[in-house]
């Protein structure tokens, strides 16, 4: 029996399937990123969705109350109405919650002071 190494074929066979070897673990890496790339963009796409959600709700959560300030200071001439809010790019999302969680607070302080001085003013 004759050693491989003495073989000229199969040392050429051998040297030609390093590359191929080689070829392979390149291909299934790129098809495991590929994958991974997939199932982040996949997650990166709820998390959008999800934002975009949050953020109709917001804005929708903001315009009624602000709807509610309006219709209560209808009839009072001696005060006006400023620009309805508007969202802003700059407020940090994670704080989102806490500004919602404020609104409603506020906004039943303003109607209150808001009654509070149109009492006596109101007229029928």
């Amino acid at each position: 029996m004759t050693d491989p190494y003495d073989d000229p074929v199969a040392q050429y066979k051998e040297i030609l399937d390093i590359p191929r070897q080689a070829s392979q673990k390149i291909a299934e890496l790129e098809r495991r990123r590929t994958l991974e790339l997939a199932a982040e963009i996949r997650e990166a796409d709820k998390q959008i969705k999800s934002a975009s959600a949050r953020e109709t709700q917001a804005s929708q959560e903001i315009q009624a109350w602000w709807r509610e300030v309006i219709a209560r200071m209808t009839g009072l001439p001696w005060i006006m109405p400023g620009r309805p809010p508007e969202a802003t790019q700059e407020a940090p999302p994670k704080s989102l919650d806490e500004y919602m969680a404020e609104i409603q607070p506020k906004t039943n302080d303003f109607l209150a002071a808001l009654r509070r001085a149109a009492w006596p003013r109101r007229t029928p």
